[in-house]
Protein backbone atom coordinates (compact mmCIF):
# COMPACT_ATOMS: atom_id res chain seq x y z
CA UNK A 1 0.00 0.00 0.00
CA UNK A 2 1.39 3.35 -1.04
CA UNK A 3 -0.41 6.60 -0.32
CA UNK A 4 0.87 10.10 -1.03
CA UNK A 5 -1.92 12.65 -1.45
CA UNK A 6 0.28 15.78 -1.41
CA UNK A 7 0.44 18.07 -4.42
CA UNK A 8 4.17 18.85 -4.71
CA UNK A 9 5.47 21.92 -6.54
CA UNK A 10 9.26 21.92 -6.70
CA UNK A 11 11.06 24.77 -8.42
CA UNK A 12 13.02 27.90 -7.72
CA UNK A 13 10.51 30.66 -7.09
CA UNK A 14 7.62 28.34 -6.15
CA UNK A 15 7.15 30.46 -3.01
CA UNK A 16 5.44 33.03 -5.23
CA UNK A 17 2.58 30.58 -5.81
CA UNK A 18 1.59 30.39 -2.13
CA UNK A 19 -1.40 32.74 -2.53
CA UNK A 20 -2.96 30.98 -5.50
CA UNK A 21 -2.37 27.50 -4.08
CA UNK A 22 -3.64 28.35 -0.59
CA UNK A 23 -6.75 30.04 -1.98
CA UNK A 24 -7.87 26.66 -3.31
CA UNK A 25 -8.10 25.36 0.27
CA UNK A 26 -9.50 28.23 2.34
CA UNK A 27 -9.87 31.94 2.94
CA UNK A 28 -8.63 32.64 6.47
CA UNK A 29 -5.00 31.63 6.94
CA UNK A 30 -2.87 30.89 9.97
CA UNK A 31 0.77 31.35 8.95
CA UNK A 32 2.84 29.18 11.31
CA UNK A 33 6.58 29.88 11.53
CA UNK A 34 9.52 29.83 13.90
CA UNK A 35 10.54 32.74 16.06
CA UNK A 36 13.35 34.22 14.00
CA UNK A 37 14.11 32.98 10.47
CA UNK A 38 10.96 34.09 8.61
CA UNK A 39 11.00 37.57 10.13
CA UNK A 40 14.76 38.08 9.85
CA UNK A 41 14.85 37.40 6.13
CA UNK A 42 11.63 39.19 5.22
CA UNK A 43 9.54 36.10 4.54
CA UNK A 44 6.75 37.00 6.97
CA UNK A 45 5.91 40.16 5.04
CA UNK A 46 6.47 38.51 1.67
CA UNK A 47 4.25 35.52 2.36
CA UNK A 48 1.54 37.66 3.93
CA UNK A 49 1.45 40.02 0.96
CA UNK A 50 1.40 37.17 -1.56
CA UNK A 51 -1.62 35.67 0.17
CA UNK A 52 -3.41 38.96 0.81
CA UNK A 53 -3.03 39.77 -2.88
CA UNK A 54 -5.20 36.71 -3.56
CA UNK A 55 -7.88 37.95 -1.16
CA UNK A 56 -6.86 35.83 1.82
CA UNK A 57 -6.97 37.03 5.42
CA UNK A 58 -3.68 36.19 7.14
CA UNK A 59 -2.98 35.73 10.86
CA UNK A 60 0.57 35.04 12.00
CA UNK A 61 1.67 32.59 14.67
CA UNK A 62 5.47 32.90 14.89
CA UNK A 63 5.99 31.25 18.26
CA UNK A 64 7.32 27.82 17.24
CA UNK A 65 10.56 26.83 18.92
CA UNK A 66 12.96 24.08 17.80
CA UNK A 67 11.48 20.74 18.92
CA UNK A 68 8.04 22.28 19.47
CA UNK A 69 6.30 21.62 22.76
CA UNK A 70 2.76 20.49 23.45
CA UNK A 71 2.15 23.93 24.98
CA UNK A 72 3.18 25.76 21.80
CA UNK A 73 0.80 23.65 19.70
CA UNK A 74 -2.07 24.04 22.15
CA UNK A 75 -1.63 27.83 22.26
CA UNK A 76 -1.43 27.96 18.49
CA UNK A 77 -4.71 26.09 18.19
CA UNK A 78 -6.40 28.51 20.61
CA UNK A 79 -5.13 31.44 18.54
CA UNK A 80 -6.33 29.79 15.32
CA UNK A 81 -9.81 29.15 16.72
CA UNK A 82 -10.06 32.73 17.98
CA UNK A 83 -9.53 33.94 14.41
CA UNK A 84 -11.70 31.25 12.82
CA UNK A 85 -8.97 30.14 10.38
CA UNK A 86 -9.78 27.47 7.81
CA UNK A 87 -6.35 26.74 6.32
CA UNK A 88 -2.80 26.62 7.72
CA UNK A 89 0.40 27.59 5.94
CA UNK A 90 3.59 26.28 7.59
CA UNK A 91 6.87 27.96 6.72
CA UNK A 92 10.01 26.58 8.32
CA UNK A 93 11.85 23.41 9.19
CA UNK A 94 10.27 20.29 10.58
CA UNK A 95 9.41 22.08 13.82
CA UNK A 96 7.12 24.65 12.17
CA UNK A 97 5.50 22.07 9.89
CA UNK A 98 4.95 19.57 12.70
CA UNK A 99 3.48 22.26 14.96
CA UNK A 100 1.16 23.28 12.12
CA UNK A 101 -0.04 19.68 11.76
CA UNK A 102 -0.83 19.55 15.46
CA UNK A 103 -2.74 22.83 15.28
CA UNK A 104 -4.67 21.51 12.26
CA UNK A 105 -5.87 18.55 14.31
CA UNK A 106 -6.99 20.58 17.32
CA UNK A 107 -8.85 23.18 15.26
CA UNK A 108 -11.33 20.58 14.05
CA UNK A 109 -11.24 17.86 16.70
CA UNK A 110 -10.65 19.82 19.93
CA UNK A 111 -8.90 18.72 23.09
CA UNK A 112 -5.16 18.98 23.73
CA UNK A 113 -2.48 17.68 21.40
CA UNK A 114 -1.26 15.24 24.06
CA UNK A 115 -4.59 13.42 23.57
CA UNK A 116 -3.50 12.44 20.06
CA UNK A 117 0.03 11.05 20.51
CA UNK A 118 0.89 7.52 19.35
CA UNK A 119 -0.41 4.82 19.92
CA UNK A 120 -3.52 6.94 19.33
CA UNK A 121 -4.06 7.62 15.63
CA UNK A 122 -5.48 10.77 14.08
CA UNK A 123 -8.60 10.03 12.09
CA UNK A 124 -11.29 12.24 10.63
CA UNK A 125 -11.13 15.77 9.32
CA UNK A 126 -8.32 18.25 10.09
CA UNK A 127 -7.64 21.70 8.65
CA UNK A 128 -5.72 21.60 5.36
CA UNK A 129 -2.00 22.38 5.61
CA UNK A 130 0.25 23.99 3.00
CA UNK A 131 3.86 23.18 3.88
CA UNK A 132 6.89 25.21 2.77
CA UNK A 133 10.09 23.60 4.10
CA UNK A 134 13.15 25.79 4.68
CA UNK A 135 15.68 23.01 5.36
CA UNK A 136 16.87 19.97 3.43
CA UNK A 137 16.12 17.42 6.10
CA UNK A 138 12.68 17.08 7.53
CA UNK A 139 10.51 15.65 4.75
CA UNK A 140 7.57 16.63 6.96
CA UNK A 141 5.91 18.33 4.00
CA UNK A 142 4.82 14.89 2.74
CA UNK A 143 4.53 12.76 5.90
CA UNK A 144 1.83 11.56 8.28
CA UNK A 145 3.99 12.34 11.32
CA UNK A 146 4.33 15.32 13.65
CA UNK A 147 7.11 14.97 16.23
CA UNK A 148 6.48 17.08 19.33
CA UNK A 149 8.15 17.44 22.73
CA UNK A 150 6.73 16.70 26.16
CA UNK A 151 8.91 19.13 28.11
CA UNK A 152 7.87 17.81 31.53
CA UNK A 153 8.84 14.23 30.71
CA UNK A 154 11.67 15.16 28.31
CA UNK A 155 10.21 12.88 25.66
CA UNK A 156 9.83 13.23 21.91
CA UNK A 157 6.35 11.99 21.05
CA UNK A 158 4.68 11.53 17.69
CA UNK A 159 1.25 12.39 16.38
CA UNK A 160 0.47 9.96 13.54
CA UNK A 161 -2.30 9.83 10.96
CA UNK A 162 -2.92 10.09 7.23
CA UNK A 163 -5.24 13.13 7.65
CA UNK A 164 -2.31 15.32 8.79
CA UNK A 165 -0.33 14.87 5.57
CA UNK A 166 -0.13 18.35 4.01
CA UNK A 167 -2.40 18.94 1.02
CA UNK A 168 0.20 21.03 -0.81
CA UNK A 169 4.00 21.24 -0.52
CA UNK A 170 5.85 24.16 -2.05
CA UNK A 171 9.57 23.48 -2.29
CA UNK A 172 11.61 26.52 -3.25
CA UNK A 173 15.34 25.73 -3.04
CA UNK A 174 16.12 29.47 -2.96
CA UNK A 175 15.16 29.59 0.74
CA UNK A 176 18.09 27.28 1.52
CA UNK A 177 20.55 30.07 0.68
CA UNK A 178 20.04 31.40 4.21
CA UNK A 179 20.83 28.08 5.88
CA UNK A 180 24.22 27.99 7.64
CA UNK A 181 26.59 25.30 6.37
CA UNK A 182 26.40 23.50 9.71
CA UNK A 183 22.60 23.24 9.55
CA UNK A 184 22.78 22.20 5.91
CA UNK A 185 24.93 19.24 6.98
CA UNK A 186 22.71 18.35 9.95
CA UNK A 187 19.45 18.46 8.01
CA UNK A 188 20.85 16.62 4.98
CA UNK A 189 22.08 13.85 7.28
CA UNK A 190 18.64 13.76 8.87
CA UNK A 191 17.29 13.12 5.37
CA UNK A 192 19.95 10.44 4.83
CA UNK A 193 18.81 8.80 8.08
CA UNK A 194 15.23 8.87 6.82
CA UNK A 195 16.20 7.29 3.53
CA UNK A 196 18.38 4.55 5.02
CA UNK A 197 15.92 3.71 7.78
CA UNK A 198 13.04 3.52 5.32
CA UNK A 199 15.18 1.30 3.07
CA UNK A 200 15.97 -1.25 5.75
CA UNK A 201 12.78 -0.96 7.83
CA UNK A 202 10.43 -3.90 8.34
CA UNK A 203 7.70 -1.84 6.66
CA UNK A 204 9.72 -1.16 3.51
CA UNK A 205 8.19 -1.98 0.14
CA UNK A 206 9.18 -1.64 -3.54
CA UNK A 207 8.08 1.98 -4.03
CA UNK A 208 9.59 3.23 -0.78
CA UNK A 209 12.81 1.35 -1.62
CA UNK A 210 12.95 3.08 -4.98
CA UNK A 211 12.68 6.61 -3.60
CA UNK A 212 14.91 5.79 -0.61
CA UNK A 213 17.72 4.56 -2.85
CA UNK A 214 17.50 7.64 -5.04
CA UNK A 215 17.50 9.91 -1.98
CA UNK A 216 20.62 8.18 -0.61
CA UNK A 217 22.38 8.54 -3.94
CA UNK A 218 21.51 12.22 -4.37
CA UNK A 219 22.57 13.13 -0.82
CA UNK A 220 25.90 11.30 -1.05
CA UNK A 221 26.61 12.95 -4.41
CA UNK A 222 25.64 16.49 -3.36
CA UNK A 223 26.08 17.00 0.37
CA UNK A 224 29.64 18.29 0.24
CA UNK A 225 28.86 20.81 -2.51
CA UNK A 226 25.72 21.98 -0.69
CA UNK A 227 27.65 22.27 2.56
CA UNK A 228 30.19 24.58 0.94
CA UNK A 229 28.02 26.55 -1.50
CA UNK A 230 24.54 27.95 -0.67
CA UNK A 231 23.70 28.00 -4.40
CA UNK A 232 24.15 24.24 -4.74
CA UNK A 233 21.43 22.95 -2.45
CA UNK A 234 18.58 22.25 -4.87
CA UNK A 235 19.48 18.56 -5.06
CA UNK A 236 19.53 18.22 -1.26
CA UNK A 237 16.07 19.81 -1.05
CA UNK A 238 14.87 17.25 -3.59
CA UNK A 239 16.53 14.35 -1.74
CA UNK A 240 14.88 15.43 1.51
CA UNK A 241 11.48 15.32 -0.23
CA UNK A 242 12.19 11.80 -1.51
CA UNK A 243 13.26 10.66 1.96
CA UNK A 244 10.03 12.08 3.37
CA UNK A 245 8.03 10.10 0.82
CA UNK A 246 9.99 6.98 1.83
CA UNK A 247 9.38 7.28 5.58
CA UNK A 248 5.74 8.17 5.02
CA UNK A 249 5.39 4.65 3.63
CA UNK A 250 8.01 2.74 5.63
CA UNK A 251 8.63 4.67 8.86
CA UNK A 252 11.84 5.20 10.84
CA UNK A 253 13.79 2.77 13.03
CA UNK A 254 16.47 2.64 15.69
CA UNK A 255 18.45 5.72 14.65
CA UNK A 256 15.57 8.01 15.50
CA UNK A 257 14.79 6.12 18.69
CA UNK A 258 18.32 6.37 20.06
CA UNK A 259 18.87 9.95 18.85
CA UNK A 260 15.89 11.44 20.69
CA UNK A 261 17.70 11.42 24.05
CA UNK A 262 20.40 13.76 22.76
CA UNK A 263 17.79 16.27 21.62
CA UNK A 264 15.50 16.03 24.64
CA UNK A 265 18.24 16.16 27.29
CA UNK A 266 21.02 18.15 25.60
CA UNK A 267 19.17 20.22 22.98
CA UNK A 268 21.36 18.71 20.25
CA UNK A 269 19.98 19.24 16.75
CA UNK A 270 17.89 16.27 15.64
CA UNK A 271 19.91 15.79 12.44
CA UNK A 272 23.21 15.86 14.33
CA UNK A 273 21.84 13.39 16.88
CA UNK A 274 20.94 10.98 14.08
CA UNK A 275 24.32 11.45 12.41
CA UNK A 276 26.15 10.36 15.58
CA UNK A 277 24.58 6.89 15.34
CA UNK A 278 24.09 6.50 11.59
CA UNK A 279 27.24 4.53 10.61
CA UNK A 280 26.98 2.21 13.61
CA UNK A 281 23.29 1.51 13.03
CA UNK A 282 24.10 0.55 9.45
CA UNK A 283 26.89 -1.77 10.63
CA UNK A 284 24.52 -3.39 13.15
CA UNK A 285 21.67 -3.94 10.68
CA UNK A 286 23.66 -4.90 7.60
CA UNK A 287 24.01 -8.66 8.41
CA UNK A 288 20.23 -9.12 8.21
CA UNK A 289 19.75 -7.09 5.00
CA UNK A 290 22.53 -8.59 2.87
CA UNK A 291 20.58 -8.45 -0.41
CA UNK A 292 19.67 -4.83 0.21
CA UNK A 293 23.28 -3.95 1.01
CA UNK A 294 24.35 -5.46 -2.31
CA UNK A 295 21.60 -3.58 -4.16
CA UNK A 296 22.63 -0.36 -2.41
CA UNK A 297 26.27 -0.86 -3.42
CA UNK A 298 25.24 -1.55 -6.99
CA UNK A 299 23.00 1.54 -7.07
CA UNK A 300 25.84 3.72 -5.75
CA UNK A 301 28.36 2.07 -8.08
CA UNK A 302 30.44 0.81 -5.15
CA UNK A 303 32.56 -2.05 -6.44
CA UNK A 304 32.24 -5.07 -4.21
CA UNK A 305 32.46 -8.79 -4.92
CA UNK A 306 30.50 -9.87 -1.84
CA UNK A 307 28.26 -8.58 0.95
CA UNK A 308 31.06 -8.09 3.52
CA UNK A 309 33.05 -5.92 1.13
CA UNK A 310 29.97 -3.90 0.15
CA UNK A 311 28.98 -3.31 3.79
CA UNK A 312 32.50 -2.34 4.81
CA UNK A 313 32.89 0.11 1.93
CA UNK A 314 29.54 1.77 2.57
CA UNK A 315 30.31 2.06 6.30
CA UNK A 316 33.59 3.80 5.45
CA UNK A 317 31.78 6.02 2.95
CA UNK A 318 29.36 7.17 5.67
CA UNK A 319 32.27 7.94 8.00
CA UNK A 320 34.16 9.91 5.35
CA UNK A 321 31.01 11.81 4.42
CA UNK A 322 30.38 12.87 8.02
CA UNK A 323 34.04 13.91 8.37
CA UNK A 324 33.76 16.03 5.23
CA UNK A 325 30.82 18.07 6.55
CA UNK A 326 32.17 18.66 10.03
CA UNK A 327 30.20 16.13 12.09
CA UNK A 328 31.90 15.61 15.48
CA UNK A 329 33.66 12.27 15.78
CA UNK A 330 32.09 10.99 18.99
CA UNK A 331 29.40 11.51 21.62
CA UNK A 332 32.19 12.79 23.87
CA UNK A 333 32.83 15.59 21.39
CA UNK A 334 29.27 16.87 21.75
CA UNK A 335 29.30 16.88 25.55
CA UNK A 336 27.86 13.46 26.39
CA UNK A 337 29.42 11.85 29.46
CA UNK A 338 30.17 8.16 29.80
CA UNK A 339 27.82 8.00 32.79
CA UNK A 340 24.89 8.70 30.43
CA UNK A 341 25.35 5.65 28.22
CA UNK A 342 22.88 3.48 30.12
CA UNK A 343 20.40 6.37 30.32
CA UNK A 344 20.56 6.73 26.53
CA UNK A 345 19.89 3.00 26.07
CA UNK A 346 16.99 2.93 28.53
CA UNK A 347 15.40 5.98 26.94
CA UNK A 348 15.83 4.63 23.40
CA UNK A 349 14.12 1.35 24.24
CA UNK A 350 10.97 3.25 25.25
CA UNK A 351 10.50 4.31 21.62
CA UNK A 352 8.90 1.00 20.73
CA UNK A 353 7.39 2.20 17.43
CA UNK A 354 10.89 2.87 16.05
CA UNK A 355 12.58 -0.14 17.63
CA UNK A 356 9.98 -2.66 16.47
CA UNK A 357 10.36 -1.40 12.91
CA UNK A 358 14.09 -2.14 12.91
CA UNK A 359 15.03 -5.16 10.74
CA UNK A 360 17.32 -6.69 13.37
CA UNK A 361 15.93 -7.29 16.87
CA UNK A 362 17.35 -4.93 19.47
CA UNK A 363 17.87 -5.69 23.13
CA UNK A 364 19.58 -3.78 25.92
CA UNK A 365 23.04 -5.22 25.34
CA UNK A 366 23.10 -4.83 21.56
CA UNK A 367 21.90 -1.23 21.78
CA UNK A 368 24.41 -0.46 24.51
CA UNK A 369 27.17 -1.71 22.22
CA UNK A 370 26.05 0.70 19.49
CA UNK A 371 25.95 3.62 21.92
CA UNK A 372 29.43 2.68 23.18
CA UNK A 373 30.71 2.71 19.59
CA UNK A 374 29.24 6.16 19.07
CA UNK A 375 30.82 7.28 22.34
CA UNK A 376 34.23 5.98 21.25
CA UNK A 377 33.79 7.64 17.85
CA UNK A 378 33.95 6.97 14.14
CA UNK A 379 37.08 5.33 12.77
Amino acid sequence: MFYMPTKVIFKRGSLNEVGRETRSLGKRVLLVTGRRFARQYGYLDRLSKLMEKEGLVVHIYDKVEPNPSFETVNRGAEYAREHNVDVIVAFGGGSAIDAAKGIAVLCTQGGKIEDYVYPNMVEGEVLPVVAIPTTCGTGSEVTRYAVLTDIKRKKKLTVVGYPIIPKIALLDPLVLRHLPSELTAYTALDALSHALEAYWSKSSQPISDLVALESIKVIIKNIEAGYKDPEKRDALHYASLLAGIAINAAGTTMIHGVGYYLTAYHNIHHGLANAMFLPFAFKFNSPVIKEKVMRLAQYLEIKASNYEEAANRFFKLLCRLEDAVGIPKSLRDIGISESEIDDIVKDALTYERNMKNNPRPIDYESLREIVLEAYSGRP
